[in-house]
């Protein structure tokens, strides 16, 4: 799916694909953008099937059938997700087609990646790189550290299930940023977007974020009630904790990180100078040895195991899911 970064005014292109062959319109395209981000804490709610944006798209001057819109600022303030209906005629027919468009927070930002490598703008300059190719290896970058990790570093909203163990805390194999509603057993008991709490517990995001847990300090215990001549709740005789076992939650809210951490930034930086070095090409293709009359290399195994760069493996080691503390 193609991409564009948050807070910037990229141009969202397409092709128009008629009778085998890539041809210009008759007379303007137009793209009405629809935004499907699913958001639960907007308000009112994204309408999917209702345009947030109508434009006439711009025709290129140098390639054939090429036609482009920007998105207004104001609609790219965070991640989101778009589909675009591209509208034209062809010899007197009506054409369309949909394309679709992911706002995403980039794990180092282009001003960055250019001043710390080096990298100019000029077309005569031996180091230039342009837009595009930086936007690519980003990606690249970006896809790798995810796929290492076993997280995002941005924030986005998601659904969980998990078992609870009969203790106060649920265990979450994902960082949670905000809890917007918790089940247990398919029964809704907290609705944090709408401030209802059908639950006797006050929950709270766990310190290191990756879990739930309960906050018993405001609720009074039976010396208490005894001394007051009233009978304790049940709930304070709840054995092993608030998060019954082996009972199914479902956990809806926005998870990953408020901001890109500096290691995972530190991290992308260094594989986007992978990316442009010479011997990617090998290492993509798994060849271990490569050897000439006067001159031979060989990767190292664990090359194929993590993302392919030691140092950024050692920085990122504490973002590995499996090798975290996650309550």
């Amino acid at each position: 799916m193609a991409e564009i970064y948050v807070d910037q005014t990229a141009p969202i292109k397409t092709k128009i694909f008629w009778g085998g062959n890539i041809i210009d319109a008759d007379g303007d395209v137009t793209a009405i953008v629809y935004d499907i981000t699913e958001d639960p804490t907007a308000a009112p709610l994204v309408n999917p099937t209702t345009a947030v944006y109508t434009a006439t798209a711009t025709k290129s001057e140098v390639d054939a059938g090429t036609y482009q819109i920007i998105l207004p600022l104001g609609l790219v303030r965070r991640n989101k997700k778009f589909k675009i209906q591209w509208n034209y005629q062809i010899s007197t027919i009506s054409g369309s087609h949909f394309s679709y468009i992911d706002v995403v927070t980039p794990y180092a930002s282009m001003f960055d990646i250019m001043d710390d490598l080096g990298y100019g703008t000029d077309p005569g300059d031996i180091n230039a790189k342009t837009y595009h190719d930086l936007q690519m290896a980003e990606k690249w970058a970006r896809k790798i550290i995810e796929n290492y990790t076993g997280q995002t570093f941005y924030l986005y909203d998601d659904v969980h299930v998990v078992y609870g163990d009969g203790s106060d805390s649920l265990r979450l194999q994902f960082k949670i940023n905000t809890l917007h509603e918790l089940y247990e057993n398919d029964v809704l008991i907290i609705d944090a977007i709408n401030n209802e709490n059908n639950w006797i517990y006050d929950t709270q995001i766990s310190e290191s974020g990756f879990g739930i847990r309960i906050n018993r300090s405001n609720l009074l215990d039976n010396t208490v009630y005894s001394a007051n001549g009233l009978v304790p709740p049940s709930y304070n005789d709840t054995f092993g904790g608030a998060f019954k076992k082996d009972y199914v939650y479902k956990v809806q809210g926005r998870y990953g990180w408020d901001s890109i951490p500096d290691e995972v930034e530190e991290a992308t930086i260094h594989l986007i100078k992978d990316y442009f070095s010479k011997d990617r090409a090998w290492r993509n293709k798994y060849i271990q040895n490569v050897q000439s009359f006067d001159w031979q290399f060989e990767y190292n195994n664990d090359s194929y195991r993590g993302t392919g760069n030691l140092y950024v493996d050692q920085i990122l080691s504490s973002y590995v899911l499996t090798q975290m503390v996650v309550i």
